[in-house]
């Protein structure tokens, strides 16, 4: 059996009677909320929504990091909200983002209360790294480039063979070839 030094065994034991009060110390996550508002709220009345989600983020202690504002767009798939007696079929919403930091506690609150919200058709909410490494603005922009890119292929290599037919002829070499 290995037996440790007197002075060794008193650190050891120093260290594992203690103890550290973690119940106190809170610990914050970074998150992100991802909505659909129905597309029967009026762009002016937008921002009121997003206003909403702040305040119940902050009203939890959160602290808003990032957003996107919301921009109108076609569903993959048609989706249905049921509110009161009415049930809502929508093909498209308002799609936005938001990122903020709050205590892993907190969550389940948030959580409760967006999903009270009746302009909010669908939510998401999941932990994410601090920085901002996609934004629905670039990914429109990527999708334009390559639609206009998708269009013109044609043009782009009609262009190329343009080139090579309007060199001139001390440029174009002939070689020999022995069979």
């Amino acid at each position: 059996m290995f037996s440790f030094g007197a002075e060794v065994y008193k650190l050891i034991n120093k260290l594992m009677s203690t103890t550290v009060d973690h119940e106190d110390a809170e610990v914050t996550q970074v998150y992100e909320l991802g909505y659909l508002v129905l597309p029967s709220v009026t762009e002016e009345n937008i921002p009121k929504v997003v206003s909403n989600l702040v305040s119940i983020i902050e009203k939890v202690g959160g602290k808003p990091l990032d957003s996107e504002d919301p921009y109108l767009e076609d569903l993959a798939y048609a989706m249905s909200k049921t509110i009161g007696a009415r049930k809502y079929v929508v093909n498209d919403a308002y799609v936005g983002w938001m990122k903020f930091e709050i205590a892993s506690s907190e969550v389940e609150q948030i959580k409760t209360a967006v999903e009270k919200i009746e302009e909010i058709l669908r939510t998401l909410l999941i932990k994410v790294p601090r920085e901002t490494t996609f934004t629905f603005a670039e990914a429109r922009k990527a999708r334009a480039d390559k639609e206009l890119a998708l269009e013109n292929p044609i043009v782009e290599v009609q262009k190329e063979v343009l080139e090579s037919i309007e060199k001139p002829a001390e440029e174009v070499v002939v070689e020999d070839v022995i069979i």
